[in-house]
């Protein structure tokens, strides 16, 4: 499977900090980026309020959009991103952009509605699903490096980065991920 280069941990770090900042902080932080990475921002002229998600999204959009829209608007990011529900429902996958299919090898229609456990696979190691799964339960944001595993069953060491974003009251309501496959060495 073709890959790209590795993006700059400049840009995942970046990245996760604009992915909760305020609406205008965002446009502005992705525009920046979008310039100085070489790739396109889909949709930042679009009002997130009339947002009109991919189909494959549509029927799983919670009424309040903007993590999806946030997550759309980086369609063509060279890094994965993921917007996932709340864990009170096992953290369904709701967008995931073009790197992150990809990476993958899944299609969005695959991806919706799942969860990303199932790109674990038997060389997944458990302590490292398990710092995963305690930074969801304590609504923290994380970083690992795991064994994950593409749809044709092709295994990638996968950075995974978790980045929670609260709602209003402060409740964490959705997750978004970033990804990328770390060279073999």
């Amino acid at each position: 499977m073709a890959r790209g280069p590795t993006p700059r941990p400049e840009l995942r770090a970046r990245l996760r900090e604009a992915l909760t900042a305020g609406r205008e902080e965002f446009r502005e932080t992705v525009d920046r980026l979008a310039a100085e990475h070489g790739f396109g921002a889909d949709g930042l002229g679009t009002d997130p309020v009339a947002f009109d998600p991919p189909a494959a999204v549509a029927p799983l959009d919670p009424p309040d959009r903007t993590p999806v829209w946030r997550a759309w608007t980086l369609a063509r990011a060279p890094l994965g991103v993921v917007v996932a529900g709340a864990a009170y429902h096992d953290n369904p996958i709701l967008y995931a952009n073009r790197a992150t299919r990809r990476l993958t090898g899944h299609s969005l229609a695959a991806l919706c509605g799942e969860n990303l456990r199932r790109l674990q696979g038997p060389g997944t190691d458990g302590a490292t699903v398990d710092t995963l799964r305690n930074a969801l339960r304590n609504w923290n944001g994380v970083t690992v490096e795991l064994r994950n595993y593409r749809a044709d069953g092709t295994p990638f060491t996968n950075r995974v980065t978790l980045v929670p974003s609260p709602g209003d009251d402060g409740t964490v309501r959705h997750w978004f991920g970033l990804q990328a496959a770390v060279p073999a060495d």
